[in-house]
Order: C-alpha cells, then sequence, then structure tokens
C-alpha cells in the first residue's frame, strides 16, 4: 500500500489543483468522505461543501469550496469533478475586498447623510415659510 494519493481536482474551467495527499476529505452525499491511500473503489456525487487536501502536515493543507460534482476514487488516485469551486485563498481575498467595499460605502453614506440633513434642513424651512403663509389673514393671502 502506498503512503500517498494522486488527486486531481478539475473544474469545467480546467485543473484546479494537481498533487500528492496523504489524506482528502470530500462532502458526499450522505456525508464526508474521508480517503486514504489504499481506499476501495468507489464513485460518488458531491454535495455542496469543503473539500480538504491534507498534504502531511497542517501547514501544507488546500481547502476548496465546492458547489458539487463527483469523485472517482481508485487506491492511489482521487478525481474530484466540479460544477463550480472557490479556493480558501480565494474566499479571504473576496473578504477582504468586501470589507473594503463596505469601508467605501460607509464614507460614501455619511456624505449622503450630511447630504440628507441639508435637504431636510431645507424642507423645515419651506414647511415653516408655508404654515406662515397659512396664518396670515385670509385677505393678505395670495390669489
Amino acid at each position: 500500500m502506498t503512503r500517498e494519493l494522486q488527486v486531481d481536482i478539475v473544474s469545467m474551467e480546467g485543473a484546479i489543483f494537481t498533487g500528492r495527499a496523504s489524506f482528502v476529505v470530500v462532502p458526499g452525499e450522505s456525508g464526508d468522505l474521508g480517503i486514504l491511500p489504499g481506499h476501495a473503489p468507489l464513485m460518488a456525487w458531491l454535495r455542496p461543501g469543503w473539500v480538504r487536501v491534507d498534504q502531511g502536515s497542517p501547514v501544507a493543507e488546500e481547502h476548496f469550496y465546492v458547489s458539487g460534482g463527483m469523485v472517482e476514487v481508485q487506491p492511489e488516485r482521487v478525481t474530484v469533478l466540479l460544477d463550480f469551486v472557490i479556493e480558501e485563498r480565494e474566499l479571504e481575498e473576496s473578504a477582504a475586498e468586501r470589507r473594503a467595499r463596505e469601508r467605501e460605502n460607509l464614507l460614501r453614506a455619511r456624505v449622503s447623510t450630511l447630504e440628507y440633513a441639508q435637504m431636510e434642513a431645507s424642507l423645515y424651512k419651506a414647511l415653516n415659510g408655508l404654515q406662515g403663509a397659512q396664518r396670515l389673514p385670509r385677505r393678505n393671502r395670495l390669489r
């Protein structure tokens, strides 16, 4: 029995990951599947979730979020065929970009709040002017 598996993760866009691993976890339809070298042959549908490729140490671990697909397991090879995949690094970058957009929107909102306050003050002045005009005796009103 070999101590490593050849792992290929492929989406419609092309190869996502190719390399050796000591352990792979995929999100099977009925639960997570842990795959070690020498695993019995198997094909299974995948549900949305995380694929973990353990390359022998916690530092050398890859994570991919998948929307679904299939896995084919052979004693020395795991092939994951996916519809859509996001690498963990991309999620971290997306989160950083999202936080930057949120900060930018907050700054814009502050400017918008100031503009809103100015418009609101103008509206109150206009309303006060109308109320004053309504208090005038009928003969002094504009016709």
